[in-house]
């Protein structure tokens, strides 16, 4: 197989034909601190960050917000996923002004929200928002601006979700796909009868129900039980089991206190899906605890094609912050990733109670309160395609890649050596012999830490000679980390994903 993707990333071995003494580590983000603080009265007891996109040069980050009792939306913007300000939309009269940052979504009060730009809609439908009520099910709204939401007819599931989605409009797949969390009853978490894991639907037309299986084997009963405005108990729509496929759930390899969901999955680049879903591990429940209490960090999670998921790296991505810190018990992943240079941002949401806490009357209250200018959003950087890197040994190791085509007439790769490592590179033709003049012998010394690294033979970078042809990369290296090769302009785009 010759690999024809814009880069060669190394969360698995499809792209290596052999390696010694080289392994294949995550990469944890550094963690930026807080991004986003409390400002707003609409922010304050229900600020809801969801889902970021890309429109007119610039980022936004829709919030899930709340206008006394009635559930709102918002958005903030940004020019480099860094920096973040309220816009004054002129769209929502709050207090008898319509300079604020709030979006109208009809008056609806949604638990939470997945909203993205839809590259293959007409203008009046561009922008989409999936979103759910316990006692109504799963919906769309559509926007030409993203400023003005109205909701279409009909419902795409009858079925509660509860937690964050990941929606978008797959050009590989040739359909909407969307990331829910569903039931397994396979791997129950007690005293529940299952577990949290995430599902898939896909369609190509949100105007219509997700199709689903109506009569699946092992249904659910009921979901959770809520009490109604008289405190009586009422009963919401059960959450998805198996009327769609599961993508992303635990195994034996995990804790059996702990579930897995909200994958905030993103379409990476072509051929390549990342997640970052929420491990959440339970702790015991009543007598000895409370009800649905427990810490939840941030897992990730490969894909090739979006439906075969990988979770070959069980560590966290990222770790709960000390004892004391604004993400110590819990964190969650927002949708969208935003490249930059050299860089990616990524954003959570987290807090320093369990996920429990403070839920029942038995419970201890929390010492803190949300109020204006606390921390809400969080960033985190990542280094361009820094997810996973093929790490060589400090005494040395090897990695040559499966067959690739050069498209460009340099050959650039995503390295880091620092001072005490280094490497060098040879092409190899279609039988695995070095390419005359391409050698290891020829290779200048690599030693550096850069994402957009030229070859150099001789101290000449130009392969142009080999445009089309199969070759493989030989990398021979000492106390490096390889996280990706360019066979082609290794630019990012400057779309979010």
């Amino acid at each position: 197989m010759i690999f024809r993707d814009r880069r060669l990333l190394f969360f698995d071995t499809s792209g290596i034909e052999s390696l010694h003494n080289v392994t294949l580590t995550m990469n944890p983000p550094l963690k930026r601190g807080a991004c986003v603080h409390l400002e707003k009265e609409w922010e304050i007891d229900a600020l809801r960050p969801s889902s970021i996109v890309r429109w007119d040069g610039e980022y936004r980050l829709y919030c899930r917000v709340k206008i006394g009792d009635t559930g709102a939306l918002a958005f903030l913007t940004s020019s480099d996923g860094i920096e973040w300000t309220r816009p004054d939309l002129g769209v929502v009269e709050f207090a008898g002004s319509k300079r604020n940052n709030l979006v109208d979504m009809q008056g609806l009060s949604p638990d939470e929200i997945c909203v993205f730009v839809d590259p293959t809609g007409p203008d009046e439908h561009r922008f989409k928002m999936i979103l759910h009520r316990p006692f109504e099910g799963t919906f769309l709204m559509t926007s030409p601006d993203g400023l003005r939401f109205k909701r279409a007819p009909g419902l795409l599931l009858k079925h509660h979700n509860d937690n964050h989605m990941s929606a978008f409009w797959d050009e590989e797949a040739g359909c909407y796909r969307i990331y829910l969390r569903g039931g397994d009853r396979s791997r129950p978490v007690p005293p529940a009868r299952g577990g949290r894991m995430v599902v898939l639907a896909e369609t190509d037309d949100l105007f219509k129900p997700l199709p689903v299986r109506e009569n699946p084997p092992d249904p659910w009963e009921h979901g959770m039980w809520r009490p109604d405005a008289d405190g009586m108990p009422i009963r919401p729509l059960p959450p998805i089991n198996r009327e769609l496929p599961k993508v992303l759930a635990m195994d034996e390899l995990d804790p059996p206190e702990a579930d897995l969901y909200q994958a905030a999955a993103v379409h990476y680049c072509p051929g390549v899906y990342f997640a970052f879903p929420t491990l959440y591990f339970h702790y015991p429940s009543p007598p000895e605890g409370f009800i649905n209490d427990g810490t939840l960090d941030l897992q990730f999670a490969a894909s090739r094609g979006g439906v075969l998921w990988q979770r070959s790296f069980r560590g966290s991505y990222v770790r709960l912050d000390l004892p004391g810190g604004p993400c110590s018990k819990q964190m969650h992943m927002l949708m969208g990733v935003i490249p930059g240079e050299r860089t990616l941002q990524q954003y959570h949401v987290g807090s320093e109670r369990t996920h429990g806490q403070d839920r029942t009357p038995q419970n201890p209250k929390p010492h803190f309160q949300p109020q204006l200018g606390q921390p809400a959003v969080f960033r985190v950087e990542q280094r361009m395609d820094g997810f996973v890197s093929a790490d060589s040994g400090y005494e040395g190791g090897r990695l040559v890649t499966a067959p690739f085509q050069i498209g460009a007439p340099q050959l650039r790769i995503n390295i880091d050596t620092s001072a005490s490592g280094e490497a060098h590179a040879a092409l190899l033709d279609e039988k695995g012999w070095e390419i005359p003049g391409f050698g290891l012998e020829d290779s200048d010394r690599i030693q550096t830490n850069d994402t957009a690294h030229v070859l150099t033979w001789k101290r000449s970078a130009d392969v142009s000679s080999l445009a089309g042809r199969p070759v493989r990369l030989l990398l021979k290296s000492r106390g490096a980390k390889l996280f990706a090769v360019y066979p082609e302009d290794p630019n990012p785009t400057g779309e979010a994903f």
